[in-house]
């Protein structure tokens, strides 16, 4: 996908940062396949879902092209992995899933919630099995902190039928994210009949750690009571971007779902954020919108001649051979290139192939599908060249005219502070 990889750089450059500390940050369960077990329960069923977060939490994925599936995976046992829990693994070969939520914004006048929160879950076939992952709780621990015992400490609030509590100062600095350094970790981990499962706050202290470990504790052990699928709805956190109560461009969209007709394919929205303006590809846009096949870049009239004056920006719209439509839409206009993959000397005989748009409306520029500025290669080799994309369902005038017209103004979000 193209355009969605092409617009959420910033989200990659973060979960390629910190997937190794989120997967270890929840069960520890380390291997290199991402499929649920192919026997036993459905334990995708018993995990802390986004839903049960409040607002401003999104998904970190914890393997590269996991995409929107939950992480489900053997435990290992590694060289260097504690006797007691090597014997465990060995024995009895136990399967769980994980997952792990970062935080992206809080709501004014809402607490502030955990940095990182994570999610896990063992389902063990038998009483001797759930006893003995229970007695090596610890060591599980201990190995996602570097081999640091983490400190056990009474219970606040008793969670199924067996509690422990463990806290440990200065977690590995990996557990941080976009600089929100979180000097404490809380792990409350409970058995609710063969079942273990545990929830990972990561935050500023750990009074604050413990009651948010409690209270989703609480909310994952309903799902435990009460299995029920995790569906893709509740999972999707793609419109989170826009519902920062900080962001203030408008935002222009196609919808969650965007169904043109008229022979066009449909789409569906893939993420959303917003930015500083100093993004490398396209500098001096304030929000990305990406869908399957289409991305919408927005500018502010102020923050567009960062990007008008770069070969990025020129690419086709300026180009010898393109050809250009116009077309008014409410508060202002659009105008839709149609060009080639270079810059030819002599026009290709064919149909354009490649496109882009800019609107012009409140005071805004939104590119649909903008060229990225071409970043440097590998060292010791020359820059890579302009992405310029030939081969999208969308890459006619009809098709850009059809995303032109179906851009609309979100609401922007209300949420009580009381």
């Amino acid at each position: 996908m193209a355009g969605a990889s092409g617009g959420f750089r910033r989200r990659a450059l973060l979960l390629a940062a910190v997937a190794l500390a989120s997967i270890v940050a929840t069960i520890a369960l380390h291997s290199a396949r991402a499929a649920a077990p192919r026997h036993g329960p459905d334990q995708t069923r018993l995990i802390l879902r986004l839903s049960d977060l409040p607002p401003g939490y999104l998904n970190l994925e914890l393997q590269e092209e996991q995409g929107e599936r939950i992480l489900c995976l053997p435990l290992t046992h590694p060289n260097d992995t504690p006797p007691r829990m090597a014997r465990f693994v060995v024995r009895f070969h136990p399967k769980g899933c994980v997952g792990t939520y970062y935080r992206s914004f809080t709501v004014p006048g809402q607490p502030a919630g955990s940095v990182l929160v994570g999610t896990g879950v063992l389902s063990m076939g038998s009483d001797e099995a759930a006893d003995a992952a229970w007695n090596v709780v610890p060591e599980l621990l201990g190995r996602l902190m570097n081999d640091r015992q983490p400190r056990q400490i009474a219970v606040p609030e008793k969670v199924g039928s067996a509690t422990k509590l463990f806290h440990i100062n200065d977690p590995p600095r990996f557990y941080s994210i976009y600089g929100k350094i979180a000097p404490t970790a809380t792990f409350l981990v409970w058995r609710s009949g063969n079942t273990l499962a545990v929830v990972m706050t990561v935050g500023q202290s750990f009074a604050e750690d413990d009651q948010a470990a409690v209270e989703l504790a609480q909310r994952q052990q309903a799902h435990i009571r009460r299995p029920t699928r995790y569906t893709r709805a509740e999972r999707f956190d793609g419109e989170v971007g826009l519902d920062d109560p900080a962001l203030e461009t408008p935002v222009y969209w196609l919808g969650r779902h965007f169904r043109p007709g008229n022979g066009l394919p449909n789409d569906r929205l893939y993420g959303s954020y917003s930015s500083d303006g100093s993004e490398e590809e396209t500098p001096g846009a304030l929000l990305y919108l990406g869908y399957e096949r289409i991305w919408l870049d927005t500018w502010t009239q102020a923050t567009w001649p960062q990007y008008a004056g770069t070969p990025a920006a020129r690419a086709i719209s300026s180009w010898h051979c393109t050809k250009t439509k116009t077309i008014e839409v409410p508060g202002g206009y659009a105008t839709i290139y149609g060009g080639y993959k270079k810059n030819y000397r002599r026009c290709p005989t064919e149909a354009p192939q490649a496109f882009t748009a800019r609107v012009y409306v409140d005071g805004l520029v939104i590119a649909v599908n903008p060229i990225p500025l071409s970043l440097p290669g590998p060292s010791g080799f020359p820059p890579e060249e302009l992405f310029i994309e030939t081969v999208n369902p969308y890459g006619s005038f009809k098709g850009m005219e059809a995303i032109i017209r179906g851009l609309r103004l979100r609401p922007k979000p209300v949420y009580s502070t009381g």
